[in-house]
This record gives structure tokens, C-alpha cells and sequence, in this order.
């Protein structure tokens, strides 16, 4: 029986930087039914990663096929009019509008296509802003901020969404909320391939984790397989914590 594709398939991904290899051949395969974590020490090339895939920076080396088309380096606007999207650290949006304003700049965007979403109130249901829709954007607290920025990327129909660092700057409640809606997207069709420092979120929402460092991957599996890996343990935890660990 043939092997199914993968949505999301990556196959030897380079990145350089004048001298520096920020990613080594990267090999990753992602589809639309999971959540995929990517770890790695701070300068190891996750957000690079996600960068060359949705056309920020161009590839050195190798190809990204999207629902086995070709789309390496076609460029971040094309790439996302294929539905596969992506989120950047800064929480984004149009401070001067409101919420929902927000949401249905994107929603009209979505829609175009096709859009999965009735309405902007049905996205920000979903991501729990319903009562804040008449708020000014530049006025929310930093997690409702976060909550705007998926809202926003929801309301494109993304397929796959990349997103990074959706965590930081949250707090336990708010990052274990937030887990929470994350984890209602892939039921939705809707794939989720994320970037985090939280190890315990990233432990108890991935199907999967993808370790990077140096640009290299260096372990992939399921989340308590790969945390309990020696290296992985070595070159993202630390000697100090893997000792501990011990």
C-alpha cells in the first residue's frame, strides 16, 4: 500500500547567512490532523525554519512541498493564499481598530477562497474574545493581545498554522488556556505546527516533537520519547537539569 503524503513535506532545508548555516538539511513531514512541537535552545533555527517554509527568507538548499506542489521560495504572500500560515513572536494587529474589526479584515480575506468560518463571531468565539469584539486592539492585556493574533490567523482558513512562540510573555493560567484552544484546531482540520520554551505545554499538547540545534535536527518522536533522549536532555535542558533529571 502506498505511503500517504504528508501536506507539509520538507526535504533537506538549508539556510545560510552570509557564513553561518542557520538550518543543515532539515527533513520534516507535517500534516493536518495533529499538533507538531519544535524545541530547541535559543539560536538553534525554529523561527528560522518556519521563516524560509512560508517564504519570509528564501532557502539555500533544498524544497518545501505543500500539498505536493512546490513552493519553495515563491514567496510569503503566495504561500499564504495556500492556506498554510504563520504567526510571528510579536503579538500583531491594527491597535487603532477594534477586535472584531481585526478579525474581519482577515475573515474577508479567508473568504475569498473559501472560507471554514460563518462569520468573524464564529472565530472569535472559538478563541474566547466574543466579549471584547467592541474593544480597541491597542487596549487589550497581553493575553487577550495573543488570543487577537490567533483570532487573526484563524480568520485566513489556514490548513496548517505555524505558530510562534504563542506562549510567551503568558502567564500558567493563560498559557494552559490558551493550550486549550490550540488543541480544538486539528479536530477542526486545521494543523498545527508550533514553536515554545514551555516544556511542560509543549509536553501535554504535541503528538509530536521535532528537536533542533545548530540547525540540525536531533531527535523527533513522541513528546515523552524524546524528552527522556540524552542528548536532547544534554543540549535543551542542560548538564545541570539533566542531572536532576537522573
Amino acid at each position: 500500500m502506498e505511503a500517504r503524503m504528508a501536506a507539509l513535506e520538507v526535504r533537506g532545508l538549508r539556510k545560510q547567512f552570509g557564513g553561518v548555516v542557520a538550518l543543515n538539511g532539515i527533513d520534516l513531514d507535517i500534516d493536518t490532523d495533529r499538533v507538531v512541537g519544535i524545541v530547541g535552545p535559543n539560536g538553534s533555527g525554529k523561527t528560522t525554519l518556519f521563516n524560509v517554509v512560508t517564504g519570509v527568507h528564501p532557502a539555500t538548499g533544498g524544497t518545501v512541498l505543500w500539498q505536493g506542489q512546490d513552493i519553495t521560495n515563491i514567496g510569503a504572500h503566495r504561500i499564504a493564499r495556500k492556506r498554510l500560515v504563520r504567526t510571528f513572536q510579536q503579538a500583531m494587529s491594527f491597535p487603532g481598530l477594534t477586535v472584531g474589526e481585526n478579525v474581519r479584515i482577515a475573515w474577508e480575506q479567508g473568504r475569498r477562497g473559501g472560507g471554514r468560518w460563518a462569520s468573524p463571531g464564529t472565530i472569535l468565539d472559538f478563541v474566547g474574545l466574543a466579549p471584547l469584539g467592541r474593544a480597541i486592539a491597542g487596549s487589550l492585556p497581553f493575553g487577550s493581545l495573543r488570543r487577537l493574533g490567533l483570532a487573526v490567523a484563524l480568520g485566513v482558513s489556514p490548513e496548517l498554522l505555524l505558530l510562534d512562540e504563542p506562549g510567551a510573555g503568558l502567564n500558567d493560567s493563560e498559557a494552559q488556556a490558551f493550550a486549550a484552544v490550540i488543541a480544538q484546531l486539528p479536530p477542526q482540520g486545521i494543523g498545527v505546527c508550533l514553536i515554545d520554551h514551555d516544556m511542560d505545554m509543549m509536553a501535554d499538547l504535541c503528538d509530536r516533537l521535532v528537536v533542533l540545534d545548530f540547525g540540525t535536527k536531533i531527535a523527533e518522536g513522541p513528546p515523552a520519547e524524546v524528552l527522556a533522549d540524552p542528548k536532547v536532555r544534554e543540549v535543551y535542558l542542560g548538564p545541570d537539569k539533566k542531572a536532576a533529571a537522573s
